[in-house]
C-alpha cells in the first residue's frame, strides 16, 4: 500500500527548502538568466550556493554520520519540486549533488570517503559531477546498446597501479564548477559499453583534466553544462568507485533511483509556469473582469492543475517504488519520466497562451519556463528513448527506467 502522507521530516525539509527557494533564488533567477545570454560561465549565483550550505541543503545527500541527512528517493523528489517550481536549473544543481553524494557514500571504500567526501561536506561551494555523454555516445549507454562499437569510447588502459584516461565528454551538468568529478572510462573495448565501462573519482585539479567550454543553452542555464578534457590523465586504482567495469552496474543505476528524480524536472518547472499563470490570470482584469472569471482560461487552468497532479502521482508513485525495492516496477519509473515531459511541455504552452502577447516578453516568466521545461527533452535519454522503453517493456524486455 503507498502511503503519501508526508513523515514531519519531509515537511520540515519541504518547508525549509521553498522558504529558501522563495527567499534566496526567485529575487535573483531573472537577472541570472539575462546575464547567461551574455556571459554563460559568469551567471552561477555562488552566494545563494553558500547559504544552501549553511542551511545544510547541498549535503543532504551523505549520511547523517557525515551532517547530511541521507534522504530518500521520495524526499528527493518533494524537496527537488520546491527548487524546480522556482529556479529549475540552480534545483538540478541541487539534484547533482544530493544523488552524486548518496552514491559515492552507498558505494566509496572508507578511504575514498575520506579522500572525497570529507572535503565535499567542509567546502561551502563544493558542487559535484558526473562525466558520462560524449560527442559520439549519450542514450547508447542507457538504453543500453550491445554493440561494442557504441557506448563510452574515453579510453582507459592500465599501466601498473594506475590507469591512464584519454578523452572527452560533453554536456557534463555542473562542470563548469564542479571540484569533485566521477568519469567513466572504457576499461575493456571488447565489451558492449554498459558491460565495459567504470566510474573514476577525481578533483578538478588532477594532472591532464581540464574544463572546455561552458555550453550556451536556451534554458536551465544555471546547470552549468561544459566539456571535460582528459589528456593522459593517470588515476590510481584505489579511486576505482565500485569496480571494474561496473560503471553501468545495477549499483550504479541504484535499480532506477534516477528516474523519478529526473521526471520531478518537468513536474517543477510546470509548477512554477501554473502558479505564475494563475497569479497573471487573478491579477490581470480584461473587459472589467479578472482574466480567470473568462471560462476559456479557467478550462486553460484546470487541465494545467490536472495534468500536475497525475505528474506528481506517477513520480511520487515510482519514488516510493524506488524506496521500497519490493515494489518497485521498471515500467513506473519509465512512465514517470516520460509523462513529466509531456506535463511539462503542454502546461507550459497554456501558461503562454495565458500570458498572451506577455507570454513572449522576457519580463515576465513565462517564456522562461518555456525555456527551461525544454531541457526535459534530453535529460536523461531523449523523451523517444523514454517512450521507446515503455514500448520494449510492454514485449517483456527488461530495461533500464533511466
Amino acid at each position: 500500500m503507498v502511503d503519501m502522507r508526508l513523515t514531519d521530516e519531509q515537511l520540515e525539509l519541504q518547508a525549509l527548502v521553498r522558504e529558501y527557494s522563495e527567499r534566496v533564488l526567485r529575487p535573483i533567477a531573472a537577472d541570472c538568466d539575462r546575464k547567461s545570454q551574455s556571459d554563460p560561465e559568469g551567471c552561477f549565483p555562488m552566494e545563494a550556493l553558500k547559504e544552501a550550505s549553511r542551511l545544510g541543503l547541498r549535503t543532504l545527500g551523505l549520511p547523517k554520520e557525515m551532517g547530511g541527512r541521507d534522504i530518500d528517493t521520495l524526499t528527493h523528489c518533494i524537496l527537488l519540486e520546491e527548487v524546480m517550481a522556482v529556479e529549475p536549473g540552480f534545483a538540478a544543481t541541487f539534484h547533482q549533488v544530493w544523488r552524486l553524494a548518496q552514491h559515492i557514500a552507498r558505494q566509496a571504500t572508507e578511504e575514498q570517503k575520506k579522500k572525497f567526501l570529507v572535503p565535499f561536506a567542509e567546502d561551502d561551494t563544493c558542487l559535484l559531477s558526473i562525466g558520462q555523454t560524449e560527442p559520439g555516445a549519450g542514450t547508447d549507454n542507457t538504453f543500453p546498446y550491445r554493440g561494442v562499437d557504441g557506448g563510452v569510447k574515453l579510453s582507459a588502459v592500465k599501466d601498473g597501479n594506475e590507469w591512464v584516461l584519454n578523452g572527452t565528454k560533453h554536456f557534463v551538468a555542473d562542470a563548469s564548477l564542479a571540484k569533485i568529478f566521477i568519469v567513466l572510462g572504457r576499461t575493456d573495448p571488447n565489451l558492449p559499453g554498459p558491460d565495459g565501462s567504470t566510474q573514476f573519482l577525481m578533483w578538478r585539479d588532477t594532472p591532464g583534466f581540464s574544463i572546455g567550454r561552458t555550453h550556451d543553452k536556451l534554458g536551465a542555464a544555471l546547470l552549468m553544462n561544459a566539456e571535460l578534457i582528459l589528456e593522459n590523465v593517470r588515476i590510481p586504482e584505489s579511486d576505482i568507485l565500485m569496480g571494474l567495469n561496473e560503471g553501468f552496474s545495477d549499483k550504479a543505476r541504484h535499480y532506477g533511483r534516477g528516474a523519478p528524480m529526473v521526471a520531478t524536472f518537468g513536474l517543477g518547472t510546470a509548477r512554477g509556469a501554473y502558479e505564475a499563470a494563475l497569479a497573471y490570470a487573478r491579477d490581470t482584469v480584461h473587459r472589467g473582469k479578472p482574466l480567470i472569471q473568462d471560462d476559456a482560461i479557467a478550462m486553460r487552468l484546470a487541465d494545467m492543475l490536472t495534468l500536475i497532479e497525475a505528474t506528481r502521482s506517477a513520480i511520487w508513485r515510482a519514488a516510493w517504488g524506488s524506496d521500497n525495492r519490493e515494489h518497485f516496477l521498471q515500467r513506473d519509473a519509465a512512465v514517470s519520466s516520460y509523462f513529466s515531459t509531456v506535463c511539462v511541455r503542454s502546461v507550459c504552452q497554456n501558461a503562454m497562451q495565458i500570458f498572451g502577447k506577455n507570454g513572449y516578453l522576457r519580463n515576465f516568466p513565462a517564456e522562461k519556463y518555456m525555456r527551461d521545461a525544454l531541457m526535459t527533452n534530453h535529460i536523461n535519454n531523449t523523451v523517444d528513448v523514454r517512450l521507446l522503453k515503455i514500448g520494449r517493456s510492454l514485449t517483456g524486455e527488461t530495461v533500464s527506467p533511466l
